[in-house]
């Protein structure tokens, strides 16, 4: 994989966990527990989604490095 890609899925990776950090911040000025529940679910969805673009560019790091 061409490391500009790579560079982009890490960049993803951080854009993901930043939204993430959005969504909690949220969660916690949420005024009813189920708003808060469905923001921290979101936060959750977005961690997934970076630790996935994570382990993508960790992929390709190893795959370039052969």
């Amino acid at each position: 994989m061409p490391a500009y890609r790579r560079i982009l899925e890490s960049g993803l990776s951080a854009k993901y966990h930043l939204q993430a950090v959005g969504c909690e911040q949220r969660a916690e000025h949420a005024t009813d527990q189920a708003t808060e529940q469905e923001w921290r679910q979101l936060a959750a969805q977005w961690h997934s989604m970076a630790d996935q673009a994570a382990a993508l560019s960790d992929e390709a790091s190893r795959d370039d490095s052969f």
